[in-house]
């Protein structure tokens, strides 16, 4: 199984594909705009998965590096109900990436 994982940064966003043990599987910058966060994450995610030959039933879960509040303007609760929505499986929302990358490993199956 493996997760997503996306370090937001307002010019250029660090999306990558975790292996359950960690191991960067792919990774690519994209710009991700704020006004349409979730959209444009979910499209560019999609579209690096399916470039790996990995669909929905291959994904766990999905973590997000940002301050929610001071980068996107809203709650990381929200963000990351509106993730969960998105994506159809577990989110992780937190500014440290450390605190991101131990959560997504503790909910690989």
């Amino acid at each position: 199984m493996h997760c997503f994982l996306a370090e937001y940064a307002p010019t250029e966003t660090t999306i990558s594909i975790l292996a359950s043990t960690g191991d960067v599987n792919a990774s690519r910058k994209v710009s991700i705009s704020k006004e349409s966060f979730v959209n444009d994450l979910t499209k560019e995610m999609i579209e690096l998965s399916h470039e790996q030959g990995l669909y929905h039933h291959d994904i766990f879960a999905i973590g997000v590096v940002v301050d929610a509040k001071e980068m996107l303007e809203r709650e990381s609760e929200q963000l990351q109900k509106e993730l969960a929505s998105s994506f159809r499986f577990t989110s992780v929302v937190d500014p440290d990436v450390k605190v991101v990358w131990k959560k997504l490993l503790q909910n690989a199956k």
